[in-house]
C-alpha cells in the first residue's frame, strides 16, 4: 500500500536521523484523519475499483497518545518539512512550472508519447497520475500540519515562546502549500483543521473558491509575522521557516492576486500589500548590494546553506537514499550520468532556443551544459550538480525555494504594474548587473522584467506563475496556442483527478475543458 497509515516524524531532521511513527488513520485520499480507537479504514488508492473501506490495525501507537513531550512536536514538524521533498511535491515540480511553461523540455525514453509529455503538448487528463499524484501529496502536506496543529497544547515547552514558534513554522509550510495548490486548481478543498471521522471528511471534500484559499494563506503568514519566529534561520537551520520567508511568500502571494483577473477591482490593493511585504524583506537582507552575492554561492554545496542571498531552502543529505536529492540524475545528461549507479535521465531540459536567448556574457548561461539527443541539442542545469554524490548518486545540493533575486524581480513587477518604471528598472538592473549585463535599455518593460525572470531562474520551477503574471487570459492563449495549437484556455489549470472527483462529483466539480462538467 502507499504512505497510508503513517505520519512521518523524522527526528533531528537537520541531523538526518529518521524515525517513523505510525499511528491509526483514515485515509480518504488526500485527507489523512487521525483516529484512536482499534481499528483504522482507508480508501484503496491502487485503482479506482477499490473504492471500499477496509479495516486495518496498523499499530498501537495512536496519534493521540504519540504525542507527550516537546521532542515528540520537534518530531512532528520535521515530518512537516520533510513532506516538501517528496516526490510529488518540489521533486518533480518541474512539470507542472518549466514544462508546462515550454521553456524546458523532457526527453527521456517513452516522455514523448507518456504521461510527462502531456504537460509539454497541452494534453493533460484528468486521469494523469502525475497530476494525481501531486495532488495528494500537497494535501498530505497539509494533513500532517494540521495534525500537528491539533496537538501543540498537549504537551508542555522549555521556553516560553516554543509553542508558537512550532506552530508559525507550521502555518508557514501549510501557506506555501496552499500557495502550490490554488496557482495550480484555483478552487481546492480548504482544510484547516484536524479531521477525526469519515464524516468529517466528506464534509470538508469539497472547493472552495480560490478567495477563501488566499485569505488562508494570508491568515497563516500573519501569524507567522507576529510570532517569535526568528527574522532569517543560521545556516545550520537553513532549511527551517523564517519571518524573512514569510515576508517574501506573503508578496508573492499578493502579486499572484494583483495579476489576477478575477480579482481585478482589487488590483490596486494587492500591489500596495506585495510592495509592503517585499520591500519589507528586502530591508532585512543581511548584505549590502545584491552584486556582492557572487551567482556561484546560490548554488555551491560549500556556501549555500550559508549564502545570505538564499531566504528558504529545501534541506537534502549527500548520499542518503532517503534524504539526498536526486536532482543529479534527472536533470543530468543519459550519455553520462553522474555516477556508474546513476545515469542521467533528463527528465528537464533547457531548449536550444531559451538558450539562444540568454546574452551570450550572461553569467547564468554557464550553468546550462549542451547534450544532444537523437541529434537535437538540449541543455542540463549544473545549479544542481554534486559531481562529489559518491556510488549511490545521491546529492546533498538543497533546492532553493525562496531567494533575493526573486524578491528583487518582483519588487520590478510590482512597481511596473503600479505604473512607477524608474523604481522598476532600478530593482530590474541589481539583478541584470549581478550576471554581468548593462542595464536594461528596452522598449518593452514588462517583457524585459518577466526575460529576467526567466534567465535568473531557469529551472528552478517559477515559470507557469510568472507567465500566468505577465499575461492576461488572452495574451495566454495567443501566446501558447501560437506554441502549440493543443493550448487552451482550460490549460491555465490543471485537472481535479478523476480519483478525486469520483467521491463528490458536486463538491469537487471540474475546471472546465476536462472530464465531464
Amino acid at each position: 500500500m502507499p504512505d497510508i497509515f503513517t505520519i512521518y516524524g523524522y527526528m533531528n531532521y537537520r541531523s538526518y536521523t529518521m524515525t517513523i511513527i505510525p499511528f491509526y488513520t483514515y485515509r480518504i485520499h488526500h485527507f489523512r484523519v487521525t483516529h484512536t480507537n482499534s481499528t483504522a479504514r482507508y480508501i484503496c488508492t491502487d485503482s479506482m475499483s477499490c473504492n471500499f473501506l477496509d479495516e486495518f490495525d496498523p499499530n498501537a501507537t495512536t496519534a493521540g497518545n504519540f504525542y507527550t513531550s516537546e521532542a515528540d512536536i520537534e518530531t512532528s514538524l520535521n515530518g512537516v518539512y520533510q513532506s516538501l521533498a517528496q516526490s510529488y511535491y518540489y521533486q518533480y515540480n518541474y512539470y507542472f512550472t518549466d514544462v508546462r511553461a515550454h521553456v524546458t523540455v523532457v526527453t527521456d525514453s517513452g516522455a514523448s508519447s507518456g504521461i510527462p509529455y502531456q504537460f509539454y503538448n497541452y494534453t493533460l487528463t484528468e486521469e494523469n497520475q502525475y497530476v494525481y499524484n501531486r495532488y495528494t501529496q500537497l494535501f498530505k502536506s497539509i494533513s500532517r500540519v494540521n495534525t500537528l496543529l491539533s496537538h501543540l497544547d498537549d504537551v508542555t515547552y522549555s521556553a516560553s515562546e516554543a509553542r508558537d514558534t512550532y506552530e508559525a513554522e507550521a502555518r508557514f509550510v501549510r501557506a506555501l502549500t496552499y500557495f502550490h495548490l490554488v496557482t495550480e486548481w484555483g478552487d481546492v478543498p480548504l482544510v484547516l483543521e484536524r479531521l477525526d471521522s469519515k464524516d468529517e471528511v466528506a464534509a470538508n471534500n469539497y472547493r472552495r473558491p480560490k478567495a477563501q484559499i488566499y485569505k488562508a494563506i494570508f491568515d497563516d503568514l500573519d501569524f507567522v509575522l507576529d510570532s517569535p519566529l526568528a527574522d532569517f534561520q543560521p545556516a545550520s537551520e537553513c532549511g527551517r521557516a523564517s519571518k524573512a520567508a514569510a515576508l517574501a511568500l506573503y508578496g508573492k502571494a499578493a502579486l499572484q492576486c494583483a495579476c489576477d483577473e478575477d480579482f481585478a477591482s482589487e488590483k490596486s490593493s494587492y500591489l500596495t500589500t506585495a510592495i509592503e511585504k517585499l520591500t519589507s524583506v528586502w530591508g532585512m537582507r543581511p548584505f549590502g548590494e545584491l552584486s556582492e552575492i557572487p551567482y556561484n554561492q546560490i548554488w555551491d554545496l560549500s556556501t549555500q546553506k550559508s549564502c545570505p542571498e538564499n531566504i528558504f531552502q529545501i534541506n537534502y543529505v549527500q548520499g542518503n537514499a532517503d534524504l539526498g536529492s536526486i536532482w543529479n540524475y534527472q536533470f543530468g545528461p543519459s550519455t553520462t550520468g553522474v555516477t556508474s549507479y546513476k545515469i542521467g535521465q533528463m527528465h528537464n531540459m533547457t531548449t536550444g532556443e531559451v538558450y539562444e536567448s540568454f546574452d551570450p556574457g550572461d553569467v547564468r548561461r554557464n550553468y546550462l551544459r549542451a547534450t544532444t539527443v537523437a541529434g537535437v541539442t538540449y541543455y542540463h542545469t549544473m545549479k544542481y550538480a554534486d559531481l562529489e554524490c559518491g556510488a549511490n548518486g545521491y546529492g546533498g545540493n538543497n533546492w532553493i525555494v525562496l531567494r533575493y533575486a526573486d524578491v528583487a524581480l518582483m519588487l520590478a513587477e510590482a512597481y511596473y504594474w503600479q505604473g512607477v518604471s524608474p523604481t522598476a528598472e532600478t530593482y530590474l538592473n541589481m539583478v541584470r548587473r549581478r550576471a554581468g549585463l548593462a542595464d536594461w535599455s528596452g522598449s518593452d518593460l514588462r517583457q524585459g522584467i518577466y526575460d529576467e525572470r526567466l534567465f535568473e531562474f531557469i529551472q528552478e520551477g517559477l515559470r507557469w506563475q510568472d507567465v500566468l503574471r505577465m499575461y492576461d487570459r488572452t495574451e495566454m492563449l495567443e501566446h501558447f496556442s501560437a506554441i502549440n495549437s493543443n493550448f487552451s484556455l482550460k490549460d491555465l489549470l490543471l485537472p481535479i483527478p478523476y480519483n478525486e472527483r469520483i467521491l463528490n462529483p458536486e463538491g469537487l466539480y471540474q475546471n472546465p475543458g476536462y472530464g465531464v462538467e
